[in-house]
């Protein structure tokens, strides 16, 4: 014996719209093509409950009476455009033509002899009068309707009205029929890395929450070094606000009308990463009801009012400390405290330095960390800079002692960065910055080059050069956004950025009187606000501190002039280089005597001479003496006579 309608199951809301939908399918068919067309069955053969395969009559009446829906994506969108049953049908019918094969299938048989196997207009306008006795809908009334009107159907083709076919975002429709919990090319966001941020961050979210909930703001710009943890903080603040975080291309919340109706019905928190340039600004849409987070660099703005903005703070030494004894044991956590790292980067870096250990087969060392961190910013630092992976001891660097103790300090100034502001005076704390800028002086040669790759040893920092080919640009504009992009990502990793031959980037400035001239003056005053809030190592190498514009000559930490090398240098020089196959200690006394050659030059007569000597033992003199000619002649001079005299 049947159960009385009343008492059958009510299914929840998108499935109860499928099942009307077939229902009102096989109807229509049956009193078009005849009660015995087997497409009929096949509407409904995907829905054999006895739901499905009572009259469309009782089908109807019992919809009317359940309509609207009270929860979830396609509740909260019946409400906001007020949409009754039939426009509920139409909704579906567009719906199911993108995901249901049978329904596909009758709307392409209907329709024939034409080959749409989307509704046409004509199609659902017969629909909605034959089965809801809608005598009023026509075709103009229809495409005038809310579904139309506020882009949740789209009409594809370019012929007559009745023949265009209503079409809706497949991704749409998923989210409506809670099919699908997110959107193509989007990533949901959780807050279990959020345990790794600042507290100072974590704080904040509750905060910036309430305001948002409260309707006084647009959105939120989240600022800060890419990795810097901004995606998890978006996350607890979507977590307060009770919307799903989904960070998606910002070209497809501008572009595509169905993704920001789904985040308006699904209650998602769209996240978004513009690429934003210096003194660009992104000119983003904002939708009704839908607040966003844009997370940016240093770099660029958003237009408009109403948006909140945070710069991502970093964590305390303290905390930088206990993330670092969470992932590693507790002395080498203690070294790397200091490295200004977010508790992500960190994360990960310690998750990268015990993978190669465990891959070699022993503990954790610095030197793993060191290759760790390298690897942290490596693809998008290598695309503007080279990695300098040399390891330089103290030993290796021969430098006269007043340029060794100006080296030292400024490792130093680096190690306290951050402590060296305590206690001390207002009129300082309000120029703080924990960044640290050096210009390397002297001639090729000298050892600056070296002595950049020394100092990042001793930090156990990765070091970057920066590649100027990489970085320069011809239109106006990219080249800051490429050394924005840089700086960025040389935060995220905290690495030293070495400016080798600086004067092309940090020249002074001229008066600006051609087109050249004046764009080479914004590059340089961009560069000059820039490093001086840059948290991290900057190191510049020049000729000449004259070549240098004396306005960044005035921000920097620490100059340091490398002379070229008198007698005791050039014996150290000369010792260091040759090594175990060095020769007697008369012919390197002579050398350093005699030679007036810099660290580089005497590097490559060294080179030169080894390769043209296959036996192993001292390099013999003849072998020198070939090798100093070739260097004297690339500097245009002739080979000084008393060297000559080597060789007798």
């Amino acid at each position: 014996m049947s159960r009385p309608v009343e008492s059958l199951p009510r299914p929840q809301a998108p499935e109860a719209l499928r099942t009307l939908l077939r229902a009102g399918l096989a109807e229509f068919i049956a009193r078009s093509l005849g009660p015995d067309e087997p497409l009929s069955a096949l509407v409904l053969d995907e829905r054999s409950d006895l739901g499905a395969r009572l009259p469309w009559a009782v089908q109807r009446d019992l919809a009317l009476r359940a309509w609207p829906p009270r929860h979830g994506a396609l509740a909260r969108l019946v409400e906001e455009f007020g949409l009754d049953l039939p426009q509920g049908f139409l909704l579906a019918l567009a719906g199911e033509s993108e995901a249901s094969h049978p329904v596909t299938l009758a709307v392409a048989e209907l329709q024939a002899p034409g080959d749409s196997a989307r509704p046409t207009v004509h199609l659902a306008v017969a629909l909605l009068r034959a089965l809801f006795g809608a005598e009023v809908i026509d075709v103009p009334k229809l495409c005038a309707g809310p579904l139309l009107r506020y882009q949740v159907l789209e009409l594809e083709g370019d012929g007559p009205l009745p023949l265009q076919q209503l079409r809706i975002s497949p991704a749409l429709w998923s989210v409506l029929t809670e099919s699908a919990v997110d959107w193509p090319q989007g990533r949901m966001l959780t807050t279990e890395r959020a345990p790794l941020l600042a507290s100072a961050a974590r704080e904040q979210a509750a905060r910036l929450a309430a305001v948002i909930r409260g309707g006084a703001a647009t959105g939120l710009v989240l600022r800060g070094a890419p990795g810097s943890g901004r995606s998890q903080l978006a996350a607890l603040i979507g977590a307060e606000l009770g919307r799903r975080p989904l960070q998606i291309a910002d070209t497809l919340w501008l572009e595509q009308p169905a993704f920001r109706l789904a985040s308006r019905v699904a209650g998602w928190l769209p996240v978004l990463s513009p690429r934003v340039g210096p003194g660009e600004a992104w000119q983003g849409r904002v939708e009704p009801g839908v607040p966003l987070v844009v997370l940016l660099g240093r770099d660029g703005t958003v237009e408009g009012e109403g948006w909140l903005e945070l710069e991502l703070p970093l964590p305390t030494l303290a905390e930088r400390r206990r993330f670092w004894r969470e992932c590693l044991p507790s002395g080498l956590a203690d070294e790397c405290a200091g490295a200004l790292l977010s508790g992500p980067a960190i994360a990960r870096v310690a998750a990268s330095a015990k993978l190669q250990a465990a891959q070699a087969g022993i503990e954790v060392g610095p030197e793993h960390l060191l290759r760790a961190r390298r690897e942290l910013g490596a693809a998008s630092l290598r695309l503007l800079a080279q990695p300098l992976e040399s390891t330089v001891g103290k030993d290796a660097l021969v430098v006269p002692e007043a340029v060794q103790s100006a080296l030292e300090a400024l490792i130093a100034r680096v190690h306290q960065r951050e402590a060296v502001w305590k206690g001390l005076g207002q009129t300082l704390a309000a120029t703080r910055t924990p960044g640290v800028r050096a210009l390397f002086v002297g001639e090729s040669g000298t050892g600056k080059t070296l002595a950049a790759s020394y100092v990042a040893t001793a930090l156990a920092a990765p070091l970057y050069r920066v590649d100027l080919a990489a970085v320069m640009n011809k239109y106006i504009g990219e080249s800051e956004k490429n050394l924005a992009a840089l700086l960025d990502q040389a935060a995220a990793c905290d690495a030293a950025l070495l400016f080798d031959e600086a004067d092309a980037l940090f020249g002074r400035r001229s008066d600006g009187k051609d087109t050249g001239e004046r764009y080479a003056n914004m590059l340089t005053n961009f560069l000059l606000s820039r490093i001086e809030t840059h948290p991290g190592l900057v190191i510049l190498t020049s000729n000449s501190r004259e070549r240098i514009d004396g306005a960044f000559n005035r921000r920097l930490d620490a100059v340091i002039e490398f002379p070229l090398p008198r007698f005791a240098e050039r014996l150290a020089l000369w010792h260091s280089h040759f090594g175990a196959r060095a020769p007697d200690a008369d012919v390197c006394r002579h050398l350093a005597s005699h030679c007036d050659l810099a660290g580089g030059q005497i590097r490559n007569v060294v080179l030169h001479a080894a390769v043209a000597t296959t036996a192993q033992g001292p390099i013999p003199v003849p072998a020198l003496l070939a090798a100093l000619r070739k260097e004297y002649d690339k500097l245009g001079r002739g080979l000084p006579a008393r060297l000559e005299r080597l060789g007798a």
